[in-house]
């Protein structure tokens, strides 16, 4: 049995050193001289007139760049008029849930998931359900039980096949195909959530494209470049389900992008500053992941490109315990039963984001308190 520091004598309202429990880019210079740049250009140009109504599905300039972007991930530029701007990811999936799953219906997912898909679905009236996972994420026959036990009720898949919060697993491309048709099958829509797929230098092709009939890539910029800029991209079977989806909602919901934060990222997309943010996250992220294995002692046999980490516990440390004593030293974790659906995968494991400290001493100094409590 493992003894916790004696914490007792910490101050209750110690401010957190560092939140791990969040999963951001890390911060880099470039960013910085990115934003500094938009604002002379913001300077520079008529902008006023561009952001003076809203964007909605974004204008062509906007879907363009966005449908450029994407194709770094799936085969050949998809069609502008396939893809919808929006606020973020959880805005995404709240119209794809009202639209697809609906009251009383099933949305499956993987037993370890996104958290925020969970009081998603409750506000939805949804039933949420985790289907087993593997070391690649997703099992097919798990996948496919599910949908024999809940019948025509099971309506929609979401999953994040790249760099799997929270194991950062990547899915094969066989295993991706046996998903996409056990989906075409059962006629499931796919909810691919691709939000971390440009981070890899060679993932495979997004699960969507082995079923484009049937999908929704979900893509943004939040979580691969720069926490700064809050916009995501999602694209559809075709236009018009695009418009049927999405464009009932524009007078009674808050997806649509803020046509500022669409200009800017339009700007970035088209001018190359996102991919050399692009590159410089990904080699501040080898940085970092070389500072945590020194720090926790400990390789993980993750994919290079994945600034989250899924760490086990020792046996006999309980979780609730072990969170506990990290706040009291002022440090937060990613708790392993906030992921959790209808599983205890999560009960002896913690993620770490390694992207959110400030700087490489804030982030040893957070990491380093961890691997004192875990070794305590």
């Amino acid at each position: 049995m493992h003894d916790l520091p004696n914490v007792t004598e910490v101050s209750q309202d110690t401010a957190p050193l560092i939140d791990f429990s969040r999963n951001f880019p890390p911060p880099i210079p470039v960013v910085q001289n990115a934003i500094q740049e938009s604002f002379s250009y913001l300077t520079n140009t008529n902008v006023a007139d561009a952001i003076r109504f809203p964007r909605f599905t974004g204008t062509a300039e906007d879907r363009k760049a966005a449908a450029n972007w994407l194709a770094r991930r799936v085969r050949g530029t998809p069609d502008p008029d396939r893809i919808v701007l929006a606020n973020g990811t959880q805005s995404i999936l709240a119209m794809l849930v009202a639209y697809f799953v609906k009251p009383g219906g099933v949305l499956l997912t993987e037993a370890l998931t996104y958290p925020a898909i969970k009081p998603l679905s409750r506000l939805f009236g949804v039933t949420l359900f985790g289907v087993s996972i593997d070391a690649e994420g997703m099992e097919p026959e798990s996948l496919d039980e599910a949908c024999t036990e809940f019948k025509g009720n099971a309506r929609a898949l979401y999953c994040m096949p790249t760099l799997h919060n929270p194991t950062s697993a990547i899915m094969s491309e066989a295993r991706r195909d046996k998903i996409a048709k056990i989906a075409r099958r059962h006629d499931l829509s796919i909810f691919e959530d691709d939000i971390y797929g440009v981070l890899p230098q060679n993932a495979p092709p997004p699960l969507s494209t082995f079923a484009p009939e049937r999908s929704w890539y979900i893509s943004g910029l939040s979580k691969s470049l720069a926490c700064q800029l809050r916009a995501a991209y999602v694209a559809g079977p075709s236009p018009s389900t695009i418009q049927k989806v999405f464009w009932p909602g524009v007078r009674t919901t808050n997806w649509m992008i803020a046509p500022l934060v669409a200009e800017i990222a339009t700007h970035w997309l088209s001018t190359g500053l996102a991919a050399e943010i692009l590159n410089s996250v990904r080699a501040e992220t080898q940085t970092r992941r070389s500072i945590a294995e020194q720090a926790l002692r400990s390789a993980f046999e993750i994919d290079p490109a994945s600034y989250h980490i899924w760490i086990k516990l020792p046996a006999g440390l309980k979780l609730a315990d072990f969170v506990q004593a990290l706040k009291q030293q002022g440090v937060v974790v990613g708790a392993g039963d906030s992921f959790a659906v209808d599983s205890s995968l999560g009960d002896t494991r913690f993620r770490i984001g390694l992207g959110v400290a400030a700087n490489e001493d804030e982030l040893r100094k957070g990491l380093t308190i961890v691997s004192d409590v875990i070794n305590a």
